[in-house]
């Protein structure tokens, strides 16, 4: 199956959209899907045949609302254990 020449629509509420590298993002969106909300996480990147924005397959999670606020403490977590980390420059 071919891909249309046209990129894949990217809806919901946009959280973020973080660079991962050339041609890379991470995409952050808080959507609904028969009522049901999440957040969803997706790698997008750059089709070099069209430069068009694709959707990474395989590279997509979703997280239930229900589970949203065991997420944002285990992401507090990270974050503090990231700052304490020393500072690795390239």
């Amino acid at each position: 199956m071919s891909r249309p020449a046209e990129g894949l629509p990217d809806d919901g509420v946009k959280i973020a959209t973080i660079p991962r590298g050339p041609n890379r993002e991470l995409r952050i969106r808080w959507r609904a899907f028969k009522g049901h909300h999440f957040l969803e996480l997706c790698e997008w990147s750059v089709n070099p045949h069209n430069r068009q924005w694709w959707l990474e397959k395989g590279k997509r999670i979703s997280v239930k609302a229900r589970e949203s606020e065991d997420l944002g403490q285990a992401i507090a977590e990270v974050l503090a254990l990231a700052a304490a980390m020393p500072v690795v420059r390239r």
